[in-house]
């Protein structure tokens, strides 16, 4: 199973679900545009954000099959070289027994399921950051330029305690949100949005600048600083983009609550 949730042109937050959950005496008829919706084709079914009403959180989760009438699975190549697909709805018709919880619950759902999807992103982003300066590290140490190594010039090494200052504050704001959200604690949807913002803008700024250090051939197939540097940015606006983020921590702070 894979989620569908993403839309051409639409956010991030409830109002960019457009896609159409029409009620038929037997169901539903779903029609629309999903895109960025990963795995599609190896999924048995989508999970399917889809508006059933006006308000802005009248949102539902359907399983829909992908082999379903009127569903249409396009590959899209992505930055990250990765596995998206677009999915078009024509005129899917899904029972009513494929609407998932009550009625009107869908975006209340995945909000909550994505407080863990934005930890567990902040995880990825570190673990992608921490190697990436690991062989940036040992990249600076073996080359040479100008009768010395890279790592001696003063300014390439600063940028690299820097980024090491950025990488473990990180980790340890990824551990706080997990712990929050493990013991049940009310800061835990504000801390997994800060998490996110804060690892995922780590990630992208230590692999641009490791590009810079790895010069013209870290742009090249043969070193693998590449493509850690285009999925950073990749997931930097996957799961809850950067200014979702901003939106969910801002809220929490000029509202003065724990979500």
């Amino acid at each position: 199973m894979t989620p569908a949730w993403l839309e051409p042109n639409n956010g991030f937050g409830p109002k960019g679900v457009q896609v159409r959950a029409e009620a038929t005496d037997g169901g539903f008829v779903v029609s629309g545009t999903k895109q960025h919706v990963y795995f599609a084709s190896s999924a048995a079914a989508l999970l399917v954000l889809a508006r059933t009403g006006d308000a802005p959180t009248d949102v539902d989760l359907f399983l829909v099959p992908t082999d379903a009438a009127g569903v249409t699975l396009t590959q899209k190549m992505s930055i990250s070289s990765d596995t998206q697909y677009r999915v078009d709805f024509e005129s899917v018709a899904v029972s009513a027994d494929q609407r998932l919880g009550a009625a009107g619950s869908g975006w209340s759902t995945w909000e909550s399921a994505m407080v863990d999807g934005m930890i567990l992103a902040a995880a990825q982003a570190n673990g992608g950051c921490e190697h990436a300066l690991d062989i940036t590290v040992q990249y600076s140490k073996d080359r040479e330029q100008f009768g010395k190594a890279l790592a001696e010039f003063q300014a390439l090494s600063h940028n690299m305690a820097d980024a090491k200052t950025v990488l473990d504050g990180s980790k340890v704001l990824n551990y706080e949100a997990a712990w929050a959200r493990s013991n049940g604690a009310p800061q835990a949807a504000k801390l997994a949005a800060m998490s996110k913002l804060f690892a995922c803008n780590g990630y992208r700024d230590t692999t641009a600048m490791a590009q810079q250090i790895f010069g013209g051939v870290g742009f090249t197939l043969e070193y693998e600083i590449q493509l850690y540097f285009r999925r950073a940015k990749q997931l930097q606006i996957s799961w809850n983009d950067t200014r979702r983020c901003e939106d969910i921590v801002a809220a929490a702070v000029l509202d003065n609550t724990a979500a």
